[in-house]
């Protein structure tokens, strides 16, 4: 695509997503359908190959879809956490969109509960622990930690740091299930954080 044809849709994508940001307008219900993970059309990365590729994850808790939204980068021989991911800031858990969580029914995340929506998930990365954060707002782009996106935090909870037996090239997000219980596993580097997940009654 042409480079000037690229900004043309580009703008016309941000203005779009301007009005439906504004409008605070879900155009689909979770309830109907979560839908693909899909790019955020306003940056001008989107038009290019990445080097960090848009994930999903969807799986099943109690009978409810849950899908995980999230961009893929890799080491390349750098050091992460404390170095390409400093300790105690924020960090997106991932690259590009900010990491996204939809599900259609009722969910217990840490020990936040959480209705039918749309998520993004973020988290304050320290060498035994992380602070994960949860938030409505899903349509900014990656470490944006504005006042906006931090006013529509729901919560946030601590989860331990354990130390990985190999190392893991690129990050990697999960459902881990054992015991008939299911969590969130997450991986990189030898760093390695379960997030316990269930399902949760309505409030």
């Amino acid at each position: 695509m042409p480079v000037r044809r690229t900004w043309v849709v580009a703008a016309i994508a941000a203005f779009v997503a301007g009005i439906w940001v504004a409008s605070g307008v879900s155009l689909v219900p979770v309830r109907v359908a979560i839908g693909p993970c899909l790019k955020d059309w306003t940056s001008p990365s989107s038009y290019r190959p990445r080097a960090s590729p848009l994930a999903t994850e969807r799986f099943r808790v109690d009978g409810g879809t849950v899908e995980i939204c999230y961009g893929r980068p890799s080491m390349r021989g750098r050091q992460v956490f404390g170095g390409l991911v400093p300790y105690d800031s924020l960090w997106r858990l991932g690259a590009n969109e900010p990491t996204r969580l939809y599900t259609d029914r009722h969910l217990v995340l840490g020990d936040l509960r959480l209705e039918p929506g749309r998520y993004a998930l973020y988290a304050r990365p320290e060498p035994s622990s992380w602070t994960v954060y949860v938030t409505r707002s899903t349509r900014h782009w990656g470490n944006d930690f504005s006042p906006g996106v931090r006013a529509r935090e729901v919560g946030s909870f601590t989860v331990p740091v354990t130390e990985l037996e190999q190392p893991v090239e690129t990050l990697t997000i999960r459902p881990d299930r054992r015991d008939g219980a299911t969590a969130i596993r997450i991986a990189w580097e030898r760093t390695g954080v379960t997030i316990p997940l269930r399902a949760g009654g309505g409030r």
